[in-house]
């Protein structure tokens, strides 16, 4: 269950607009259900860090926080294993939970949180809310957290979608120059002086990897001088 690749998505990536914008998610969300920390986690490779956590009276958890993943104990693992709802009323009467150093250091007992995925279907982290008090909450709390979910996991697909159409737009603006390229051997002069294959310049641009073939012209050449 474990995801090991890298996320692509960090402080860099997201930008502060977008940070922003999750913060006051978690502050609001944090006062309305009553609880005293709101959190937004990232995994990334075989880390487990606290990527946002909301600024409300009595909150232990500060920014930034790391684990190794998996195998950290945190309430969110347990979420990104089951990848749904994770729902813990009081952790001391629960025998998983019952010596969680949340519980038993922090005395953070009660959790809700719901796995955040990213646009290609991998596990961003998690997005929780953590009380000091038995709490069972409720179906409307539930709804709450699920549509908050979603919120993040559309954020997450506009600045993938951002991101690749800044791409095509520097790829446009890089084909669209003038380039030397020799005459014999068809190399293309980059910036740097650097003399690269047709095939190395293009992968640059635009990431795309060449598949070589061989035209009709080419192949009544070569094969005329077969005969």
């Amino acid at each position: 269950m474990e995801n090991m690749d890298t996320n692509p998505f960090n402080r860099k990536t997201l930008t502060e607009d977008v940070l922003k914008e999750w913060q006051n998610l978690l502050n609001e969300t944090a006062e309305i259900l009553g609880v005293p920390a709101g959190l937004i986690t990232r995994v990334d490779g075989k880390e487990i860090e606290i990527l946002l956590s909301s600024e409300t009276d009595g909150n232990p958890y500060l920014v930034p926080c790391t684990s190794q993943y998996p195998d950290s104990g945190w309430y969110c693992e347990h979420t990104l294993r089951s990848r749904t709802v994770n729902l813990i009323e009081n952790a001391f009467n629960d025998p998983q939970w019952k010596d969680n150093a949340a519980a038993v250091q922090l005395h953070m007992i009660s959790y809700l949180g719901m796995p955040i995925e990213r646009p290609n279907g991998g596990q961003f982290g998690t997005v929780c809310f953590i009380d000091n008090k038995q709490n069972a909450h409720n179906e409307m709390h539930i709804r709450l957290v699920k549509q908050i979910k979603r919120m993040i996991e559309l954020s997450l697909r506009i600045v993938l979608a951002k991101a690749e159409i800044d791409q095509r737009d520097r790829l446009i603006n890089d084909l669209s120059k003038i380039y030397p390229i020799c005459s014999y051997c068809k190399k293309v002069r980059e910036e740097t002086g650097k003399w690269v294959s047709v095939e190395k310049y293009v992968s640059d641009i635009s990431g795309a990897l060449p598949s070589h073939g061989i035209c009709p012209h080419c192949y009544e050449r070569e094969i005329n001088l077969l005969d």
